[in-house]
């Protein structure tokens, strides 16, 4: 898969522009990493409920502990992976206006995929929605919240019709998703699922700041997008297969052939970072946050050809255990194979 308008790049120009990142290095930015994770933990309990209480008042009826952790896992991705890897990268700083946004728009994602994946409104509801939040009625408790946050959204975003653009675009690719509940859905299909899904999220994301990416790394954003779904789909295996959601790790099984696809991503992506005019330390260290999540990836992968040796179907994997199926990722040994993924991912040009 790749973007639109992406080109060949030249392997051999790439080796003056490039140092190879050792695993200090990469222990280092893990490191700060780690620490700013814990910082946001602190972060978002004590700044959530004010926001929330701005917007929908009765938030503590609303919320339950499971939606709270389910809106952090959303707004720690979309802060370190995207919106403040790509200010670092750009020497940009995000300030209080735009964490607000980002935080609003973690809440807004859950809840707009919950309409899609509960089936609480038809796509003509859902349509009507995002085109004219303004005059559309609730037709129950979670699309009323939705509707709240998305006007919320449009009035501080600095690009609202883009903003609903992309929400359009992320609308169609989650209906687009429901064939996933179809077993006869194609690989090809399904290729373009995973990747047009998230990367659209993406978009969605850096609609709400002040900078949207310029062309070059928009073109970098589409394989990365598409290695942080088939990660998720690699790590959720075994709930999918519980959910009856088809996906390329566990329908067509063709384990070998997706990590084909890791390396041929991560390639292209350290191309383009490549050719990016920001310093060598910034885009070091932008190449291991955003690799970080597919070298986990790689790992579930890896699992998964071992307990699926001999195993050809879905029916055949849905007999597997989920102790079987779920990678552990706490074990010393795993975070260390974890780390020296993330340095050969980081240093990898094809």
């Amino acid at each position: 898969m790749s973007a639109p308008g992406s080109g060949a790049i030249d392997k051999n120009s790439l080796h003056h522009r490039n140092q190879p990142v050792n695993s200090l290095t990469i222990l280092s930015r893990m490191f700060t990493l780690y620490r700013q994770v814990q910082k946001q933990e602190r972060y978002i309990q004590s700044h959530l409920p004010k926001l929330l209480a701005d917007v929908v008042p009765d938030h503590h009826q609303t919320f339950s502990p499971p939606h709270i952790k389910r809106i952090t896992k959303y707004w720690q991705l979309a802060l370190n992976v995207i919106c403040e890897s790509l200010y670092n990268l750009t020497g940009k700083k995000l300030h209080a206006d735009e964490y607000k946004r980002i935080i609003l728009l973690s809440v807004f994602g859950p809840l707009f995929d919950d309409l899609f994946d509960d089936q609480l409104l038809t796509n003509e509801q859902i349509a009507s929605l995002v085109s004219n939040p303004e005059k559309y009625v609730a037709v129950n408790k979670t699309d009323l919240l939705v509707v709240k946050l998305y006007l919320e959204l449009l009035r501080l975003t600095p690009r609202p019709q883009q903003f609903i653009g992309h929400l359009q675009d992320v609308a169609h690719w989650q209906n687009e998703s429901l064939k996933q509940l179809n077993e006869n859905i194609t690989e090809e299909e399904l290729y373009k699922i995973t990747y047009n899904k998230s990367y659209y999220a993406v978009l969605l994301y850096c609609a709400v700041l002040d900078h949207y990416p310029n062309q070059k790394i928009l073109e970098m954003l589409y394989p990365m997008a598409g290695l942080m779904q088939l990660t998720n789909d690699a790590f959720d295996v075994f709930k999918d297969i519980m959910n009856g959601v088809y996906t390329l790790p566990n329908l067509y099984l063709n384990l070998e052939q997706l990590q084909q696809q890791f390396m041929a991503e991560t390639a292209k992506i350290n191309q383009i970072i490549s050719q990016l005019p920001y310093p060598v330390k910034a885009r070091q260290a932008y190449a291991i946050t955003i690799h970080s999540l597919p070298a986990m990836g790689w790992l579930a992968l890896e699992q998964l050809k071992q307990a699926t040796g001999g195993i050809s179907t879905f029916k055949a994997l849905s007999s597997l255990s989920r102790k079987t199926l779920v990678c552990d990722m706490d074990s010393l040994s795993q975070k260390i194979k974890w780390l020296q993924h993330i340095r050969r991912f980081t240093n990898y040009y094809g």
